[in-house]
């Protein structure tokens, strides 16, 4: 038993080195031998379970390291204090691949079926992680292969869990070339034949539409954005001395941009040190500068409203037209434990880490913004870059390009910011759009609809980029269209696995 929790253990580390900051993206498609090996050397579902328990412990704690630093930094929780939390958190991710293993022990007596059932399980696994408890789906399977532009093509029909089931079951297959290899026997082959067959089809696939959306082919006029970086470190950014400081780097950045083409230009996440609303005139202060730049500005900044006789706070995105507020977003998924505490009726532990006065208050509707000759577009506000959903209700709502600000400086030189990056660029090619990111400390950049990286700003350097995008292009797909049907599919065939091994462990009764 301990050689199988090691080894399976070994690849749940292979697989988070699959990731950035290390970005070894192929390993990802050897990560899962070692947990199939594991699963095929114990006896007993639990067994099964605890291996898969495994696997997911060794890939959240390297993959997701980067929490417990911030919960210290920026949470001013004790050493102590944060390692118990981040264990904690760890033990419950941890709890998805486990039933992963559970299942596949269930299903072991019928090996062909647990191997060829294995991608199905686990992508039905992964959309369930998108909205259980809110939801975390960070760094699922597929976010891997991101530099892989060829292989994440698929992405546009069946989302980012059709490249996670590609990956898983690649590795499923190459699985059973070894165990067959090893037992002499032939019973696997067709589907390790059928497995390449499908991975070449996707390849070709990505082929066509990476030549189909080439920026080159993009018709029509073009409208430039600029897109700003002002670094202003997590610890300083809301001090009173600071302020100043703040408007006038953004200033310089945005005169840099519009002198290079701007008509639009993007702040990031909170990126004003003020409060939006109430009686507050250092608001004003934003418009001011619109007017001086003579350009539109969306800016990142936390606000205050009152709801029925209650003050509200939210995370909030503006469109300033000179020193008129044309649009206003309010952030929908907000982070629990960051933006506000849950249970907070049951547990009162003041708001979360990320708020200023009280907790943050959900949006309630996407918003689609647009000034004279851009396209419709709509923001995506740090975390809801990562939740496929509300990209497709922007998109499905009209915008034809995508804005994700937000607010990085949390996370310091970890890799957090690179797998941020990573899994915004994803929607662009879901939802065949571009979309332009601007992070306070970086990293901000520009993806066209095929995925492409056409610009960027490094980590933790000041900095603004302009953008060149159509006008009036023409976006979305198959997966903007209908959704997450590929991963639908995958929880059907998951709960006919179930009825299969139920029906599996039922012991037959004796003849009377």
């Amino acid at each position: 038993m301990i050689r199988a929790l090691t080894a399976a253990a070994g690849g749940g580390l292979l697989l988070a080195l699959s990731f950035p900051p290390a970005d070894l993206h192929m390993l990802a498609w050897v990560a899962f031998i070692p947990l199939f090996w594991a699963l095929e050397s114990v006896h007993g579902s639990w067994k099964a379970a605890v291996c898969g328990y495994a696997f997911g412990a060794s890939f959240f704690g390297l993959d997701v390291s980067w929490i417990c630093r911030t919960l210290i930094m920026h949470g001013h929780f004790s050493y102590p204090l944060a390692a118990v939390v981040f264990v904690a958190m760890i033990m419950t991710l941890a709890l998805i691949p486990g039933v992963f293993g559970l299942m596949l022990g269930l299903l072991k007596e019928r090996s062909q079926l647990a191997t060829m059932g294995a991608p199905f399980i686990w992508t039905g696994l992964e959309y369930v992680r998108t909205w259980i408890l809110t939801g975390f789906p960070w760094d699922l399977v597929g976010y891997s292969q991101s530099s892989s532009l060829h292989v994440v093509q698929i992405a546009d029909l069946t989302g980012v869990y059709g490249v996670s089931f590609l990956v898983v079951l690649v590795n499923a297959s190459a699985w059973e070339a070894i165990r067959t290899y090893r037992t002499a026997g032939g019973r696997q082959w067709k589907f390790v034949g059928l497995s390449a067959l499908v991975l070449l089809i996707c390849l070709g696939y990505g082929h066509v539409r990476l030549t189909d959306f080439s920026t080159s082919k993009e018709p029509g006029d073009r409208f430039n954005v600029g897109v700003l970086q002002g670094n202003i470190a997590q610890d300083v950014k809301w001090e009173e001395s600071a302020k100043e400081f703040t408007f006038v780097r953004y200033e310089e950045l945005g005169a840099t941009a519009v002198q290079a083409g701007a008509k639009l230009l993007i702040w990031p996440e909170t990126a004003a040190p003020i409060l939006f609303g109430m009686h507050n005139p250092e608001w004003q202060r934003v418009g001011t500068l619109g007017s001086k730049l003579q350009v539109p500005m969306l800016v990142g900044a936390p606000s205050v409203k009152k709801l029925n006789g209650e003050v509200n706070y939210f995370n909030s995105a503006f469109l300033m037209e000179r020193s008129m507020l044309k649009y206003r977003y309010d952030k929908i998924h907000l982070v629990p434990f960051g933006e506000y505490m849950p249970l907070s009726w049951l547990l009162p532990l003041g708001p979360g880490l990320a708020a200023r006065e009280a907790d943050y208050s959900p949006g309630r509707e996407m918003t689609v913004m647009q000034v004279d000759g851009s396209p419709p577009f709509s923001v995506l506000i740090c975390y809801e870059a990562i939740f496929p959903g509300l990209a497709r209700l922007a998109v499905n709502s009209g915008a034809k390009m995508l804005v994700n600000i937000t607010n990085d400086g949390w996370f310091g030189d970890s890799g957090a910011p690179y797998q941020h990056l990573v899994m915004a660029g994803f929607r662009s090619i879901e939802n065949r759009v571009w979309l332009l990111r601007a992070a306070n400390t970086g990293i901000s950049a520009a993806f066209d609809p095929a995925g492409h990286m056409t610009a960027s700003i490094p980590l933790n350097q000041e900095g603004a980029i302009t953008v060149s995008v159509p006008s009036a292009p023409s976006v979305g797909s198959f997966y903007s269209s209908y959704g997450d049907v590929f991963a639908w599919a995958c929880l059907a065939v998951w709960a006919a696995l179930c009825l299969v091994a139920a029906s599996a462990t039922r012991t037959p009764a004796s003849p009377s």
